[in-house]
């Protein structure tokens, strides 16, 4: 489990940067998503739990798999043209066979 929690982190991270997108500016789009707050001193606090949560391997991967559909609905995103395809990997795959498909799973529309 904590090799998929940390595929799902790198994942992240890397669509982070080919966006343009700083860890700090999507961490407040998130919060502003999931939250009705404007409280500065609560976004940032937000933004420093959204950093840790990127990096600890204690991490929630369902958090990470929330914060990657909020990604998946950002502008940035969606003028690529790409849309999020899941993917299943069952057990009786190979890791490689399982690597390569979820890397398969951002088609053109």
């Amino acid at each position: 489990m904590k090799s998929k929690l940390k595929q799902k982190q790198q994942e992240l991270k890397d669509w982070l940067k080919k966006l343009g997108l700083s860890q700090n500016v999507f961490a407040e789009r998130v919060f502003y998503e999931i939250n009705e707050s404007d409280n500065e001193q609560e976004i940032q606090q937000f933004i420093e739990r959204f950093k840790k949560a990127i990096n600890r391997e204690s991490t929630d991967i369902g958090l990470i798999e929330s914060y990657l559909k909020i990604l998946y609905q950002q502008n940035e995103f969606l003028k690529l043209g790409l849309v999020n395809h899941e993917a299943y990997c069952d057990d009786e795959f190979s890791d490689v066979f399982n690597k390569r498909m979820s890397k398969r799973c951002l088609i053109f529309q």
